[in-house]
């Protein structure tokens, strides 16, 4: 997943910093807004480092900012293949989990480093996994 959206200004708008400072953008100028950051502050995602499946659970959806998990953008310009991508991609996990066990391999750094060199979110030292065939 690439961590940012891209959109262009429309009309003249001034962001201000917390320490005082400030940007004017102007129409034609273009922005990224760093999605990665944004899901990963405790503000929106209390301990976003812990990984918990269920704080996107029924239960929980209505703890969520809607305008915090912003994966695949969010508003009118959103990734038209959103709903597809999360139903293949728990297809594709319900067939490998029934049929093996994942395990982190041993080449694996704990705790994970995510790479700071690159675009997209990758791990520092690669994620190496080892697949067991259930019996």
């Amino acid at each position: 997943p690439v961590p940012f959206l891209d959109r262009r200004c429309t009309k003249p708008y001034l962001l201000e910093d917390l320490d005082g400072s400030s940007v004017q953008l102007q129409p034609g100028d273009s922005i990224w807004i760093p999605t990665t950051a944004i899901m990963r502050n405790p503000k929106y995602f209390p301990q976003p480092e812990k990984f918990d499946p269920e704080r996107f659970s029924v239960e929980n959806r209505g703890t969520i900012d809607p305008n915090a998990f912003i994966s695949f953008g969010v508003g009118p310009r959103n990734c038209i293949g959103s709903r597809f991508a999360l139903m293949e991609t728990k297809t594709t996990f319900f067939y490998l989990l029934s049929r093996f066990t994942i395990e982190s391999g041993p080449k694996t750094q704990h705790p994970l480093e995510i790479k700071t060199s690159s675009i997209t979110m990758q791990a520092k030292n690669g994620f190496w996994v080892r697949f067991r065939k259930r019996s």
